[in-house]
């Protein structure tokens, strides 16, 4: 095999497992694509978020901001995305299908 070929191979993969729908989505919107999924899973301790109000998502993601809501991962997520970012991926997620 040709090591030219290995970063082409790995980009293919690590898209084959991507939602097909995070496609169109914002700078940071991956950060929320890997643990929530496209479709509702039952049972799920996950939220499902897509298709939710965008100003639901921007409150819970400033709760998280400011720890308001204690968590170990969200908290720390959260804190890397400013209001304008928060809010871009919040709008993207509310304009999915539920």
């Amino acid at each position: 095999m040709r090591l030219w070929l290995l970063p082409v191979l790995a980009c293919v993969f690590a898209q084959a497992g991507a939602p097909a729908w995070a496609a169109d989505a914002p700078p940071g919107a991956s950060s929320c694509t890997g643990c929530h999924a496209s479709v509702k899973i039952a049972d799920s301790v996950i939220p499902h978020i897509a298709g939710r109000k965008a100003a639901e998502i921007v409150a819970a993601m400033g709760a998280y901001r400011s720890g308001a809501w204690p968590s170990s991962v969200m908290g720390r997520i959260a804190k890397g995305f400013d209001d304008r970012q928060t809010a871009a991926i919040a709008a993207w997620f509310a304009a999915r299908p539920e």
